[in-house]
């Protein structure tokens, strides 16, 4: 995972991407989702989009490319607590057509767990556009980090 984020080794390996459904269809095998939506990246480019595209297909999921950054937020493992990681991203997304969003059950993509505070910024924004309900869906989580 490290390396794929932040030494330019690629897209994230498939056995990811196994164990990562793997865990959604255990929890969540038998709820309908109407849209993916995947968190816009700080400094790894296409990964998160990747993933998430590979996601959709598999499970047959419409992707929406339209979560965007309102403006540059640092990588939020450079931060020391929570409250730093909730102002970094406080205000930094918004979504392009937020009609879209109205009564729909997204599942929201994101590589890494760390504080929660971008999941949390973005599930605020999605619910103030109507969303019924946000599933967060991660990669991996951080050691040690905030809850």
């Amino acid at each position: 995972m490290h390396r794929c984020k932040y030494e330019n080794g690629g897209d994230f390996p498939d056995f990811l991407l196994k164990i990562t459904l793997k865990a959604f269809r255990k929890t969540f095998g038998n709820k309908h989702f109407d849209l993916i939506i995947y968190v816009p990246p700080t400094t790894s480019g296409d990964l998160v989009k990747n993933f998430t595209e590979k996601i959709s297909h598999i499970l047959n999921i419409p992707i929406s490319h339209k979560l965007v950054k309102t403006h540059v937020t640092q990588a939020q493992k450079v931060f020391q607590n929570a409250y730093l990681k909730r102002d970094n991203v406080s205000g930094a997304f918004n979504y392009a057509e937020p009609n879209e969003i109205e009564n729909k059950s997204i599942l929201l993509i994101d590589d890494i767990f760390d504080s929660g505070a971008t999941v949390k910024e973005i599930g605020k924004l999605l619910t103030n556009f109507g969303a019924k309900l946000i599933v967060p869906l991660v990669i991996a989580k951080t050691v040690g980090g905030d809850l």
